[in-house]
Order: C-alpha cells, then structure tokens, then sequence
C-alpha cells in the first residue's frame, strides 16, 4: 500500500505527494482531536447514546477518518490525472504501482471511471464487507452529498467492476491483488479501533450520522490542508515521518481556542449585575427559574414587549442552557444584517465578560453577506495558533479557518441573519457542516413575527432538526399568534422522538393570551409561565389619516417643534413622500432612510439618526424621518409623533414600539403618544405597493380589529391573536375571496418549500443518510438559498462606481480609485437592484446582461480577492446606468430610482 497516492501536485518546479496511508493516519487523529477538544457534550452524548459508551463511540469516529478514503485504492482514483495536469508527475506515480505489481495500470483506460467516485466506492467496498448503512453512508457522503438510494450502490460492482479492481474477471491476479489490499486497509482499521469484525461496527441514528458526517468533512479539510499537513517530495516514501510530532503540529497549527465550558452558577442576581451592572427584571428573572427548575430542557419562547431587556435574558439563557445541556457556542439570528450589526457590539461586551471570568480564549464570528465589512468584527484580533495543552488569558479571537461560506457556521459563537439557521432545513451539499456547526451551540432566534409566514416552514423543519440534537433553543418575539407559538414546540418537541398527542401540555396553549408569555417544553412537558408584574400601560392613540390630511397634520404636529417618523411600505413611496414633505419643510428638516441607498451610505445614515434620536441623543428642535421597514426592524430609536402606512397588526405594533420609547422631555402638543395610520379603505383599495408587499387579506383584518386606542403592553397579544385568527368576520365578498386568494398562496408556498426543503429526522427505518439530501437545491450558492428559504425573489446585488474623466471613484466623492489598494472598499458600496429588475420574468436577462458587461468593461476586478465573484457597474457622468430596459439613477438624498427606458424622453 506503500505507493499508493491520496493527494499529489506539481508546484515550484517540485513534485509533492502523499501517501494514502499517511492521509487516512492523518484524517483519523485530527477527528480523534476533534471528539475531544472540539465536539461539545452534548454532540458526543448523542453518539454515545447510541452505541454505549465513549471510547467505543470515540473508536467508530475514528474509523470513519481511518476508512473515508480508502477507496482511493482503486485503479478509478489512481489513475486520475493531477489537478495541474502534471504528466510527469502522474508518470511518476503510476511507475511506483506498477512495480509494486499493478501491471497495466500505467497504460489502463477505463471507459467510465467518474461513475465510481472514491466516497460512492468506498460505501460500496464497506457494504460488501457486511457493514451497515448507517456506518457506510457517511463514507459515501464525505464530499457533501450521500447517495440518493441503495440502488446507486448495488449497481456499482455489477456495472462497474473494472473501476475497483482494473480487470472485472474475478480469478485475474491483478483482481484479485486489488480486492486484496482494499480489505487489508479495512482489517487494519477495524482492528486499529478495537472491532472484532464488520458486523461489530454499531449501528447510528440518523442524527447521529449527520454529526459524524459533519465532523468527518472537517476532519478530512483540516487533515487535506497542506498549511498543517504538508505534502512530500515525489522520492520520499515517507517513512521517515515522526506520526506523533506530525499531528501535534499540524493540529496546533489549525487549533485555536479551547471549548467554551460555562460556570456554574447559583445566584441569577448576582449573574446579571456582573454580566450587565443591573439586577434581573421579572420577565428576565422568570425565564432564569423556568431554565433553572427544568430538567430536561429544550425550546423557550418568550414573548414580551420592548424595552423589557429580552436580549439580556436571551443571553444569560445561553449560559444556562449550555451549562444544562452540554453546549459550546451560541448562535444569535436576527432579520437583517442590520439587525445583526446592531447587536454585535452588545454580544461581544457579554463575551468578552464571559471569557474573563472563566479566563478562557474563545473566537466570535458575525455571519452574514457583509461581515468582513463591519468594523467592529475587523477590529478583533486574527487567532494564531495556541499550545493545546497551554493556558490563555480570556480573550475575544476570530480563527480565520472558520471564514470559509461553508466553514463559518462553526465557529464558537455566531452572531448572524436568520437566514444561517434557516438553510439548516434546506437541502444543500455540505448541509451536514451546518448542521454540526448548530448542534454544538444554545441558538437563539430573535424577533420573530407572526408575519413571518414566508418563512415559516423553514423555520419549523430547522426547529424540528434541533430537536433531534436537543439543542436547545430561545424564541424571541414581542407575540405570536397562539397556532405559531404552538407550532414551534410542536415541530421541536417531534424532533425529539415523542408523540405530540402524549405530550403533556396544556389545554389553552395555542389560545392563551397572557402577555408576557414564556412558553418551553422540558422532557414529556409543555409549560406555560403566565403570572408577571403587572406593566403600567402606555395609550396610544390611533388616529387613521388620508394621504391628502398627512401635511396639515405634520403642520399641526411639529407647530412647537419635536421629532416625527413616518414608516412606509415600499421605497418609491417613502422617495415620492420625500419630495412632497421636503418641498413644505425644507431639506434641511427631513431624512430618508430605506434599502435602496449604497450599504455605506446607508450605514452613515443610520449612524447620524442614532446620534439625533436614539438613547441618550441631542435631539434637534425639529426633523421628520421618512423610511421603510428598515426603521422597524433594527434601530432604537425615538419619535415624537409616527406616521405609518396600513401593516399587519404585529409589525404596526413592532412600529409603535419606536413611539415615545425612551423617558425624555417632549413637545408640548406631542406629549400624549399619537400613531396615525395612512392607507386604510372602507372599501378594500389598498395602497398597490402595500398589497404588494402584505396582502389584502391581512391588511383587511388589522384594519378590522384596529382600534381607537391600544395600551402597550395590555393590548398586544390580544390584537394580534384576534388578527391572525382563522374565524369568520362578515365583511363582504371582498374579504372572502382575499382569504380564499391567502389560502391558496399559503398552501403553493408550503409546496413550493417541500421541493427542496429537508426531510423530517429519524424517521423509522431511516438510520441512515442514504437519500437525505435527494432533490436538492439547485443553486448551491448561499445567496440563493437565503431567497429560497425566505421565499422572497432573488434580489441582485451590484458594487456601484462612478465613472470619472480620469478613472472611476465612489459615489459621492471624488477622488479617483486604485484597484490595487482600495478593493475593500470598493466592496463596501453595494446595492440592491429593484423588484422590477429581479422578478422571476426579468432576473435571468438582468444577469446576464451584467455578467456580459462586467466581462466587457471589469474583468480586471475578478482578479482582486474583495471583487472576485462580484457583479457591478459604473455610473455615468449623470449617475445613471442602462440596464434590461430601466434607466438606474442614484441620487445622495433619494438614493436609488428606476423608470423604463424611453419613459420621460
């Protein structure tokens, strides 16, 4: 087996190779070193539950790195050419087998060796050594993908025999030396790690497999890294290699922070002032005692108003349930990038506490489209490798192996879009990678909305994934309708195994409307924490307003001064009321905030308006901010008087939240909390844009159930509830067929996710991963799948330049560009193109005439790493651009308008 080769290349006129032997030594010490250091233990208590004890669920870990390329002794793998098409170097190899008695295999052709890939052969040789599905199916899904059925493996050695042994007549002595060393590698293995035979190799669930499977790509990417496992010279044989001294250093070299092990702790109070300066309020302290009197903790949702710390408690959540659970890490998914920016920074105060008080190194990753671009995270000191025997002070790092689009979800502790933990449900190669990287943390999920239907059964598959991991997992959502919320528990509580209908839960659990609500399951149990202290109520008045009343009511208003906000549904309108508001008040008087601004601008401008209107700000005398959604969702920040176009009840609710927020001294007319409601009709006809964007059917019941008055927080489950109720109301034709329209888009999107969406777990007789990734997405790129599993239309994203006399600049600015040295921030100024550009009938003519005109006119910008892989275009002399028949103008105060070509000349 000496001179059989599992990696080879040609570089620096020198030829490298490594044997196979040292490769599979290599991958089963690195996943040895990763049970220990790296798995939590809650991760290897899930294997070890099934196969009886640690070292032997330690042991069958390690076989599977011992056994995961020993297909590569097959004449299909050796006779493969090198990367680099180094005929030489190929020469060299083949020469060594033939000598060692492989004749024929230097001048072999093979009629079809691609349909014998070594993760699909080497599930095929273990099968037929009688080893079991479970075992085999996470060798031959080791590159990403298991196969589809059994069927792709019981054809292997009737139609492609030659692939595996050279000659396909069994009594050939070149057959049968082949046959010979495949199972010698496997005997060796076996007796390597202490099984008896093949049939002694235990039997996995299919969670388990998905660990291991995970953990074995890992493994097999760390081990193939030349960095820490470097190849040798083409004349070595390598037996000169100190194995023990080769790992050490090649592990170290990769290894950078210990496992995060939480402290134990007995005093919440006392945890809270060291963590945060303050004691725990009642909603904090109650979800504390419910984790703390569990004892077999597994989903919480909490649903409370804002403003009574829910971060805070999330937070102290996670060292508790890590502690209870045997959890390493944190995951925190949020809506938006924005979202996730905006919490970033409180997430490493919290670390940063943790880390010195245990006196331990961890790493904090934030993972979404922009992270490498956020200053904070830049800031954190780049990991260098650590004695994993050694001490450290407690540090923050970031290890930049787990930088990868595949790597990323497995870092220690994650701050990041939603959208990480919803392609956890959605089939893709790797997904196994994604799922080890979740399974060894706490994840927390917050603000989420009744709303939030389009991603719904994503989100429900993923929790129900959790489950069968008994991660745990902190729900965050000011409210939820009583059907979600039950939802939830169920798909985890599923996930663990159990029957729903013996749960032991109780009877008003998708009904009950207290408010604060904590909800969690524990074992068999469902309970309900529904006793707090009671909150003064706030009134708000609700006062509905036509578009043509909204400048005298502004007027009125701001007469002594004070801030207004106004929320719209779409960014032309917020771009047509800019003009309208600005034309009265004066340019200096108003702000425009939506997506449709380059993301650096956008930035600045959320920037400003915390420093004029979040906590603790100097707020000018007067100013009326006008925006989307992007004011909802992310920013603390504080009106005097809001505006809001016509929304689902849970998101005009989550609107009113940024209504008089903080205790300050306000005008004398805007002393009195007001929310004025633009878009509602008697007679059904909604704004285009905002039917567009939510439906008729639940603007129809918000409208219905919207009432004079609401008291926060009082009011908020109850109106909820009631509007996203199933019960009749009589209001006309109207309403039946919008709820008939909503039915059917419901059910086409619930369909549409199955097509691509994961499968439930551990379904009987389903211990294995053959077929667990069947059918799947098409478009591995991470991009698309967060537009699948939000179900919303792709949205293209482009770097916007600006064309100048010399060269290119930013927008705004004018100081020409060097491609060499400013590609960074270059990166920084993206946008997103609009709907109309990327629709299902538009986007593919979008694309491809950017893809011909970045190949025309940017072709250097693929060979600078911050561009690689980037659309973009220039901006003329008028800041405008052509494309798919829209003229693009980008505007400093508008930010991004679109109109059809030959419209207005």
């Amino acid at each position: 087996m000496e001179h059989l080769w599992a990696k080879k290349v040609e570089k620096d006129g020198g030829l490298y190779w490594l044997p196979l032997a040292q490769h599979l030594n290599d991958t089963a010490a690195v996943i040895g070193l990763l049970w220990e250091h790296w798995l939590s233990r809650g991760q290897r208590n899930l294997v070890i539950s099934i196969v009886g004890d640690e070292e032997r669920a330690k042991n069958v870990t390690q076989l599977l790195g011992y056994l995961h390329d020993a297909a590569k002794c097959s004449p299909s793998f050796q006779t493969k050419k090198s990367y680099n098409r180094s005929d030489d170097l190929d020469k060299r190899l083949l020469e060594k087998l033939e000598k060692d008695g492989f004749i024929g295999i230097s001048t072999l052709s093979l009629t079809n060796p691609n349909k014998s890939l070594h993760a699909l052969a080497g599930q095929v040789l273990l099968e037929s050594y009688g080893v079991n599905q479970s075992f085999s199916s996470i060798i031959g899904g080791h590159h990403g993908k298991p196969v589809d059925t059994s069927q792709d493996v019981k054809i292997q050695l009737e139609s492609y025999e030659a692939n595996y042994f050279q000659n396909e007549k069994e009594e050939d002595p070149i057959h049968q030396k082949w046959k010979a060393i495949q199972k010698k590698i496997f005997n060796d293995g076996i007796a390597k790690y202490d099984f008896k035979d093949a049939e002694a190799i235990p039997e996995l669930s299919q969670s388990a497999c998905v660990i291991l499977e995970g953990l074995l790509i890992m493994a097999d990417w760390i081990a193939s890294n030349e960095t820490y496992f470097p190849l040798i010279e083409i004349d070595d044989d390598g037996s000169s290699i100190n194995q023990e001294e080769r790992i050490q250093i090649g592990f170290e070299r990769w290894f950078k922070t210990y496992m995060w092990e939480p402290e134990e702790f007995s005093d919440t109070v006392k945890l809270y002032d060291d963590r945060f300066g303050f004691e725990p309020r009642d909603v904090q302290a109650k979800l504390s005692m419910s984790i703390q009197q569990s004892s077999k903790p597994g989903i919480f949702i909490l649903e409370a108003p804002m403003g009574v710390g829910k971060t805070e408690a999330a937070l102290v959540a996670i060292e508790q349930l890590a502690l209870k659970t045997g959890r390493s890490g944190m995951f925190f998914g949020l809506p938006t990038q924005a979202t996730s920016n905006g919490i970033f920074t409180r997430i490493k105060e919290w670390l940063d506490n943790i880390t010195k008080d245990a006196d331990q190194t961890q790493s904090l990753n934030l993972l979404h489209g922009k992270a490498a671009l956020n200053d904070e995270f830049d800031k954190i000191p780049k990991a260098q490798g650590i004695d994993i025997d050694g001490e450290e002070n407690g540090t923050i790092i970031t290890n930049e192996w787990f930088h990868g689009r595949k790597t990323g979800i497995l870092d220690d502790f994650i701050v990041g879009t939603v959208d990480q933990f919803l392609l956890s449900a959605l089939k893709q190669k790797h997904l196994a990678l994604r799922h080890l990287g979740l399974s060894k943390k706490v994840v927390v999920i917050d603000e989420v909305h009744a709303y939030d239907a389009y991603m719904g059964q994503f989100l429900y598959q993923a929790i129900r994934w959790m489950g069968a991991y008994s991660v745990p997992v902190v729900i965050l959502s000011a409210t939820l309708p009583g059907e979600r919320r039950e939802e939830l528990v169920k798909n985890y509580y599923l996930g663990t195994g159990k029957k729903w209908k013996e749960a032991i839960k109780p009877d008003n659990l998708a009904i009950q409307n207290a408010y604060p609500l904590i909800t969690y399951s524990d074992g068999s149990k469902i309970e309900q924490v529904t006793q707090f202290e009671k909150q003064k109520d706030r009134k708000v008045n609700i006062n509905r307003l036509d578009d043509n009343e909204l400048l005298g009511t502004l007027e009125d208003c701001l007469s002594d001064g004070g801030i207004a906000g106004i929320i719209v549904n779409t960014v032309r309108r917020a771009q047509e009321l800019y003009h309208l508001i600005s034309d009265q008040f004066g340019l200096e008087n108003v702000e425009l905030l939506h997506s449709s601004f380059i993301a650096t601008q956008r930035v600045k401008k959320e920037t400003n308006l915390m420093s004029e209107i979040g906590k603790n700000a100097i707020r000018p005398d007067k100013k009326i901010i006008i925006g989307t959604q992007v004011i909802e969702q992310s920013l603390d920040i504080d009106f005097d008087v809001l505006f809001s176009d016509l929304a689902p009840m849970d998101l005009l609710i989550q609107r009113i939240g940024r209504l008089h927020r903080h205790e300050i001294s306000r005008p004398n007319m805007l002393k009195t909390p007001r929310f004025y409601v633009l878009g509602t009709s008697q007679t059904f006809e909604f704004n285009s844009g905002s039917k567009a964007v939510y439906g008729d059917y639940l603007l129809m019941r918000t409208q219905h159930f919207l009432p004079e008055q609401i008291n926060i927080p009082s009011d908020i489950s109850f109106l909820v509830q009631e509007t996203y109720a199933k019960d009749e109301i009589d209001l006309g034709e109207a309403y039946r067929k919008a709820k008939n329209d909503q039915e059917v888009f419901l059910r086409c999107k619930e369909q549409r996710a199955k097509t691509f969406r994961l499968d439930n777990p551990n379904k009987p007789n389903k211990g294995n991963l053959i077929g667990w990734l069947k059918n799947p997405n098409p478009d591995d790129s991470e991009e698309k799948g967060s537009a699948q599993v939000r179900d919303s239309s792709d949205s293209i994203e482009v770097i916007v330049v600006k064309k100048t006399e010399t060269g290119i600049s930013l927008v705004g600015e004018d100081k020409d560009l060097d491609l060499l040295i400013d590609t960074k921030k270059m990166a920084t100024n993206t946008i997103r193109l609009p709907q109309a550009l990327s629709a299902d009938w538009t986007i593919d003519k979008t694309i491809s005439e950017l893809e011909m005109y970045n190949k025309r006119k940017l072709f250097d910008w693929q060979r600078q790493s911050w561009l690689k892989g980037s659309l973009g275009i220039i901006l003329d002399e008028n800041n405008q651009f052509l494309l798919n028949g829209y003229r693009l103008t980008y505007d400093l105060q508008l930010g991004l308008t679109y109109e059809k070509e030959g419209i207005n000349g």
